[in-house]
């Protein structure tokens, strides 16, 4: 295997153990060292250069870029979240046909919307509805993130409120808690 593959590998299986053990402080220097070393990859996006590396670069890359979305919910980084969402997302349309699906792909794509819903910005929330296959629409995850929107809109907050309760992904529970708080006392 390519040195810096391994190298990238090594690092990415100390930020899962981290995780696991919720040394968040570990993972976020971890990911910063790993998002360097992803930059030597030329196969990952923008370049998609047709290396001999380039499926498990990619794959690594998603992956690593997967963990990065769900570690900036657990310390309630939005910002963070954003950033790496936006640099998760190539993977999932730029890539798609040339590595397999992620698991991780509709509940990050469903907490992605929660986002914009919980930031009330419902023109970008509609504008990635667009962009996702009927395939993709009729997953849990993105199917109640549609139905909580559709309730926040039909103003019934209830529904919003007890939305929480069935959640198709344990990390929806942070933004659910700002629409539970949002709703309660209105935005601000």
């Amino acid at each position: 295997m390519d040195p810096k593959l391994t190298e990238v590998s090594q690092l990415f299986e100390r930020f899962k153990a981290a995780f696991v053990r919720k040394d968040f402080d570990t993972c976020t220097n971890l990911l910063s060292q790993l998002k360097v070393l992803l930059t030597g990859f030329r196969s990952l996006p923008p370049l998609f250069e047709d290396t001999p590396n380039a499926v498990h670069e990619l794959t690594i890359a998603r992956d690593i870029y997967e963990h990065a979305v769900v570690l900036s919910v657990k310390i309630e980084d939005q910002d963070a979240f954003e950033r790496d969402f936006f640099q998760l997302k190539p993977y999932y349309t730029d890539a798609r046909n040339r590595i397999p699906p992620s698991p991780q792909e509709y509940p990050i794509l469903g907490l992605n919307l929660l986002r914009l819903l919980v930031q009330n910005r419902i023109a970008e929330f509609h504008t990635e509805l667009e962009l996702l296959s009927s395939t993709a629409l009729e997953n849990p995850c993105i199917k109640h993130a549609v139905e909580l929107e559709q309730s926040f809109m039909e103003g019934a907050y209830n529904r919003v409120l007890s939305a929480r309760q069935t959640v198709p992904h344990e990390t929806y529970v942070y933004f659910m808690d700002l629409l539970a708080k949002t709703v309660r006392y209105g935005y601000s």
